[in-house]
């Protein structure tokens, strides 16, 4: 089995943010696990160009994220291609940019998948423990060709193959299949 991280991809210059009226807690809560359609009100969102680069001269990406890496924020393109592999452990959830919808990507599938036996943590000089350094996994409870969460790193995004596959309908293959661009897959765990 293989445990891939979903990372933004350091090549992708562009990035989102949401005007401070809307606040970020409104999609910070996404780490939650819980299902937001329903109540669901679309954030604005912008390109980020606090720095005053000129942003125009970066690819824009297919897969990007709004403020922390935990809310992806996927193209027109990205949703028609993964749309069916992720539904039934994500939503996408439509916001407006730029005369097209972008969808955020919710994971509301969290599994409780984590070998805390063999996990590795921040241990801080008063022997509080503090965040995940190494994350390693209970096998039997990592769903296959998924994405997932687990609550003790609800932030972070995951994605498992019980062996390297080349299954057309994973979203990691149709991620580089397309070569979608603005995130990478990061080798986490193997067994």
């Amino acid at each position: 089995m293989i445990v891939y991280a979903l990372h933004p991809d350091s090549a992708n210059k562009k990035i989102f943010v949401m005007p401070d009226e809307y606040k970020l807690q409104k999609i910070s809560d996404f780490d939650t696990g819980k299902k937001k359609e329903d109540n669901w009100n679309p954030p604005g969102i912008s390109w980020f160009n606090d720095d005053g680069r000129n942003i125009d001269k970066y690819k824009d990406p297919d897969i990007s994220y709004i403020s922390h890496p935990g809310s992806l924020i996927i193209s027109p393109r990205t949703h028609d291609l993964i749309a069916p592999v992720v539904n039934d452990v994500a939503e996408l959830l439509p916001v407006s940019f730029d005369n097209e919808t972008w969808y955020l990507l919710n994971v509301f599938n969290q599994v409780s998948a984590l070998d805390k036996a063999n996990s590795q943590y921040k241990i801080y000089r008063s022997g509080k423990v503090g965040w995940l350094t190494k994350v390693a996994f209970l096998a039997d409870k990592v769903p296959h060709n998924k994405l997932f969460k687990i609550p003790e790193n609800p932030a972070r995004i995951y994605f498992a193959e019980h062996h390297e596959d080349n299954d057309e309908s994973s979203i990691k293959n149709i991620i580089e299949k397309n070569n979608l661009f603005g995130i990478k897959f990061v080798k986490v765990f193997e067994s």
